[in-house]
């Protein structure tokens, strides 16, 4: 299975889409030249200027600083909610829409160096094969549709991305992953006593939780990024920030445990593959980059996009219909779960896609019918 070809990936014929894809970026790593601000996607949800008032799309402000501080470009990435009315669980079984919204996520993903998942609201538990929980919030489920698909297409492409608290439970349910829909409800019984991992109400400075993380590997992407210019042996960071009830219960496959917090909240992973920098923290990185370590992180994230940022992107066109049919094989996946989805009987009318933006023309018609994952 060696590279031969100009494009390289097409060689690996029997090997999954993913390890094509991620072969072909390796080879172009050794080539291209780098940005010297990589552009860095970060999810903008709808929200109102004030209670009842402006409809805006809200950036989070610390992270942005963040990235700029670290040497990269933000980016803001609007989560659409794109058909008024619409039940996007529907995207899972209509494949017209579902083409409509691809071709518009399309070139939103692929034109990025980067990606932060940054924090909100809870997830939706039906995108993780459970009913939702008591004290679960009320889930915004074109969010979470939204994110899940800009979650799930840097990952096949490689795109470095950081995903933070709600994010890296995002990154955790996107390849298979559970998580406690509530810590102090759900937590074993046989596990260390749970720290407190949120205050009920407003967040302010003053109201902040803290506590320690342990550092699980000695060679990681996290400890890399968080051991300052090299002479740090960190073997744990305190303090992280924590503000969430919810968090990871099981590690998606190929996803690797790199930090903890004392009672045994999985704090950190990342991905095993060596051609993906996939780094996901439960903490809050972006209030404290007045610390060496945590603006760290972004650096690394930053430098990681930077060597990506070179790879010629036209390239990767050559392998849509795979790369669509990639996806919609992860919905099939969601659909068919043990967990019964709010899906409607039966899929749209006609009457209900016909006010849809007109896609390019591409069709399903003549696709290969060869899916990999």
């Amino acid at each position: 299975m060696e590279l031969q070809t100009r494009h390289g990936v097409r060689d690996l014929q029997d090997a999954p889409l993913s390890e094509r894809i991620a072969a072909w970026v390796v080879t172009q790593h050794q080539h291209q030249a780098h940005r010297s601000r990589p552009r860095i996607g970060i999810l903008s949800p709808g929200g109102y200027l004030r209670e009842g008032g402006w409809p805006i799309y809200g950036g989070d402000a610390p992270t942005v600083h963040a990235i700029l501080e670290a040497g990269g470009f933000p980016s803001p990435l609007p989560t659409l909610p794109l058909i008024e009315g619409y039940d996007p669980f529907h995207l899972l079984v209509d494949d017209h829409t579902f083409q409509v919204v691809f071709e518009l996520l399309w070139p939103l993903v692929r034109d990025l160096d980067g990606l932060i998942l940054t924090g909100g609201g809870d997830l939706y538990s039906c995108l993780y094969r459970q009913s939702p929980h008591p004290q679960s919030e009320s889930p915004d489920v074109w969010r979470d549709v939204w994110e899940r698909y800009i979650a799930l297409l840097p990952w096949l492409l490689c795109i470095p991305k950081l995903g933070i608290s709600r994010g890296m439970q995002l990154m955790n349910v996107v390849l298979g992953g559970t998580l406690y829909q509530d810590l102090q409800a759900e937590w074993p019984k046989d596990r260390p006593p749970l720290l407190r991992h949120r205050v009920r109400g407003r967040l302010s400075p003053s109201s902040w939780i803290t506590h320690p993380v342990h550092l699980h590997r000695c060679a990681s992407r996290l400890v890399e990024a968080v051991r300052g210019k090299g002479e740090l042996d960190r073997h744990y960071l305190d303090p992280v920030l924590s503000m969430h009830h919810q968090a990871v219960e099981t590690l998606a496959p190929g996803l690797i445990l790199t930090a903890s917090s004392p009672d045994g909240v999985i704090e950190a992973f990342e991905d095993s593959s060596t051609s993906r920098w996939w780094v996901g923290v439960q903490f809050h990185p972006e209030w404290m980059t007045h610390v060496s370590w945590s603006l760290g992180l972004f650096t690394a994230l930053i430098e990681a996009s930077r060597a990506y940022s070179g790879i010629p992107r036209e390239e990767l066109e050559s392998f849509l219909d795979e790369i669509e049919g990639w996806l919609r094989q992860h919905d099939r996946a969601v659909l068919h779960q043990p967990a019964p989805l709010p899906l409607l009987a039966g899929t749209l009318s006609n009457a209900h896609t016909t006010s849809l933006p007109h896609s390019n023309g591409r069709s399903s018609q003549g696709r290969s019918t060869t899916r990999h994952t």
